[in-house]
């Protein structure tokens, strides 16, 4: 459990690493709310890890002990490759030909007679 101090000393580490980052009160009681739940020791790493990777200031999801799905997952290059070679099957005779009526009917081509 981390209390308000402790909350506040990882804000004012943001804060020193971050020129645009401001520390108020408000904000100190909002992020005090979603990680009061988590530890000092594993925010503080966060703040570390984020600091040196990043030149963005930390959003207060970056410190979640929760995983919620794959809202900021990056995908691998093996499963990035997988999704630009992936096969499309080809589209069947007839949705070929009823898509290239509606274009000559768009163009008001008239098929020979």
């Amino acid at each position: 459990m981390m209390t308000k101090r402790e909350v506040f000393t990882i804000l004012r580490m943001i804060e020193s690493y971050y020129d645009h980052f401001v520390v108020d009160p408000e904000r100190v009681d909002n992020w005090h709310m979603v990680l009061k739940e988590s530890t000092f020791g594993h925010c503080e790493q966060r703040v570390l890890q984020h600091a040196a990777i990043s030149p963005y200031p930390p959003k207060i999801c970056d410190f979640s002990i929760y995983t919620v799905g794959a809202g900021r997952a990056i995908p691998t290059s093996a499963e990035t490759l997988g999704v630009i070679w992936q096969q499309e099957r080809p589209a069947s005779d007839e949705v070929v030909q009823l898509h290239l009526a509606k274009i000559r009917e768009i163009l008001g081509i008239e098929r020979g007679k």
